[in-house]
């Protein structure tokens, strides 16, 4: 009998007879990949900073990165052109696209590095839009024209620190009061 030719005061009660593993290994997987952030933010007017984690692969391979949204939920897979991978070996470098991040709206949002053999492994990004200041161009300045007096062991008046000379040790006990 199936579920829709269930009639009102009929009780449907379902059995189990049957469960099949498919792909599975029937052992947990010894791999222990991480992902560590080097940089989570993106500004869009300062595109040359690029969001940077490290991944330690620890024999595993990383097959996907997914996109999570603001609200938590996967939005959808990075394509090949939307990051890069440097690094050879265990320990590889991952960078996000600056084309990529330029069309999303400034936020809070995630990434979800997807492994051959263990759970997905989440990190944060950061994406925002602020105005950066171009850098001045500095004029070189006098010399002695910023410097300060140097006041390295002197004490100020009216200060009851005493001055002692570098390389000296000084013993301060604190006198009782009667």
């Amino acid at each position: 009998m199936g579920l829709d030719s269930v009639k009102a005061g009929v009780q449907w009660a379902p059995t189990m007879s049957e469960i099949q593993v498919h792909n599975g290994s029937g052992s947990a997987s010894s791999h222990k990949p991480a992902v560590a952030v080097v940089n989570s933010n993106f500004n869009k007017q300062a595109p040359e900073t690029l969001p940077e984690y490290t991944v330690t692969l620890d024999g595993d391979k990383l097959q996907s990165i997914r996109w999570i949204g603001s609200e938590g939920n996967v939005l959808s897979s990075l394509d090949e052109g939307d990051y890069t991978v440097s690094g050879e070996g265990d320990k590889v470098t991952v960078k996000i696209a600056a084309d990529f991040l330029k069309g999303k709206d400034a936020g809070n949002y995630g990434l979800q590095f997807e492994f051959a053999s263990v759970a997905p492994r989440k990190v944060s990004l950061n994406v925002t839009d602020e105005a950066v200041e171009p850098s001045k161009p500095t004029t070189p300045a006098k010399p002695g024209a910023n410097e300060q007096p140097k006041t390295e062991g002197v004490a100020k008046t009216g200060s009851s620190v005493p001055v002692v000379a570098a390389g000296t040790t000084m013993i301060v006990r604190k006198r009782a009061t009667r």
